[in-house]
């Protein structure tokens, strides 16, 4: 009989979600994937089903591990970050579907709360506190905004307009949980509640600085932090995957990460200044500060990336757009391109997009604008425009977004060497030269595009035994990269021209609520 060896890995992303067999070398043995079905009953709602949702993580653990089950070790998870649910304690009955991150039901909450004398005073109260302590929770709460994407607003829209919720939360019966927790309890057939804290951190309701739920932000949004799970260390042991559940197999779920966090951890991105750059359905740019935070603006907060058994957390800073691969998914959807690994050689056949520019706001715009209501947009089409010409200014598109993301992260952190860049968009070889030659920064693409789920499988390992160090896994742990060295081709002048001119359609996408009825 071998040895147990091996780590299963499922990463539950904003488009796919995956299994992946990996062997503690880092290789990715096997992988399935299955697309996450979004539902929209309304205009700017989005969720997903539960329902669904497991029998798709089933289908794909049994797929990765067929004839394999002896040999499972460990499990480890990534998911998106701040999708959430809510059921029944007793009862396991969920009371919706999933909450997705994208959706905007409490965008009008979160204008009023942003809105109001009350966090007028609690921001200048903060600044003040932080002015004169230095503290950097101080610092970072003056800047504090409501916001969509994270969870407070969007739980808070759920318990008033949930009957089911509202009644449970006032018999203490509310059980809460983004996807990880609720996989977890899933998985150990409701023994273990919890979730981790890179998790935790993005939620919006977590406290960073003393590891523990905030009472203030609890106190805020009116939700009793007692429907909130135990957060643990990213390595803990959070329970046994229950034999009844008929996966073939059982082992401990040992490694727990939010996906920019797995990803980070995933391509070895463990010291303090390691930068990654993914391009995926969002455009999100990592940095890692090591043990200590660093508050900057209220687009960039300070995030838990990972937090070890018996250690401090590493942080790391976070800026993002919202809109980035669903872009280049919808030239295949919309018919443009008949697959993605046509695309490159499409944009190629053209010099340039003669004039067309592709502004992606498919869920709204939060950079370089913010506008909820900002529109998806092409502009400068004439009687030559061909297809090739729309689908070169859709890639050129992710190369300005993914560079104003970086300048704007690099307005208060130090510019790295060179940019670790990986996400399902980087595997367009034009997107990256484009966006080293705007951005003037050396990448390096990570050959894998499973970084969450390696991520997911390292931390596992490490909970497990199987790794005894960040150091032990970067000396086993054999990942390859492509260098995509900046080479200037286009003047000083030229850059700033591209750039000027796709800024200044960006202008034209907002405030469509004023212009159409």
């Amino acid at each position: 009989m071998k040895e147990k060896d091996l780590v299963i890995a499922v990463d539950i992303g904003s488009s796919n979600c995956k299994a992946a067999l990996i062997n503690k070398s880092g290789q990715v043995l096997r992988v399935a994937t299955k697309p996450i079905s979004l539902i929209s009953p309304k205009q700017g709602w989005f969720e997903i089903c539960p329902h669904k949702l497991w029998i798709d993580i089933c289908f794909l653990i049994q797929t990765v591990t067929s004839n394999l089950q002896n040999r499972i070790l460990t499990f480890g998870i990534s998911v998106q970050r701040n999708t959430f649910i809510t059921w029944n304690k007793d009862t396991g009955e969920y009371l919706h579907n999933f909450i997705s991150w994208m959706d905007k039901r409490a965008a009008n909450m979160c204008d009023d709360l942003n809105n109001s004398s009350f966090m007028n005073t609690f921001q200048w109260a903060a600044w003040v506190l932080g002015s004169l302590c230095g503290s950097h929770r101080m610092l970072c709460a003056s800047t504090f905004k409501s916001k969509c994407k994270t969870i407070p607003m969007r739980l808070r829209w759920i318990l008033i307009n949930n009957k089911k919720a509202h009644k449970l939360l006032k018999n203490k019966k509310l059980c809460f949980g983004t996807l990880e927790t609720w996989l977890i309890w899933k998985l150990t057939k409701g023994r273990t509640w919890a979730t981790e804290f890179s998790c935790a951190s993005c939620t919006g309701i977590f406290d960073i600085w003393s590891l523990s739920w905030s009472s203030v932000m609890a106190y805020i949004f009116g939700i009793p932090i007692e429907i909130f799970p135990e957060v643990k260390p990213s390595n803990s042991n959070f329970g046994e995957i229950d034999k009844s559940l008929g996966l073939g197999f059982s082992a401990p779920i040992t490694g727990v990460l939010g996906d920019q966090q797995a990803s980070m951890f995933g391509n070895l991105l463990y010291h303090e200044g390691n930068t990654k750059l993914t391009l995926g359905t969002v455009i999100s740019c990592n940095i890692n500060t090591g043990n200590n935070t660093h508050p900057t603006s209220n687009s960039i907060y300070p995030l838990i990336g990972w937090k070890l058994e018996g250690q401090d957390p590493y942080f790391i800073a976070e800026f993002f757009a919202s809109n980035g691969g669903r872009a280049v998914e919808w030239t295949v959807t919309s018919g443009l391109v008949k697959n993605l690994n046509e695309i490159d050689a499409l944009a190629r056949n053209v010099p340039s997009t003669e004039g067309v520019t592709f502004v992606p706001a498919f869920n709204g715009m939060e950079v370089p604008q913010k506008d909820a209501q900002a529109e998806t947009s092409l502009f400068g089409i004439t009687y030559r425009t061909k297809t090739n010409h729309i689908v070169r200014a859709v890639l050129e598109s992710q190369a300005y977004l993914s560079c104003h993301v970086l300048d704007n992260i690099f307005q208060f952190y130090k510019k790295p060497c060179e940019i670790v860049v990986d996400g399902g968009t980087s595997r367009s070889l034009f997107v990256l030269e484009s966006l080293s030659q705007i951005s003037e920064f050396d990448l390096k693409k990570s050959e894998s595009v499973d970084g969450s789920l390696i991520g997911a499988a390292l931390v596992a390992g490490l909970g497990v035994g199987l790794y005894k160090s960040l150091e032990d896994i970067k000396s086993r742990v054999t990942l390859e990269f492509t260098q995509i060295k900046f080479n200037k081709n286009l003047t000083e002048t030229q850059m700033l021209e591209s750039r000027k001119k796709w800024y200044k359609s960006v202008e034209k996408c907002v405030n469509w609520s004023t212009i159409l009825p």
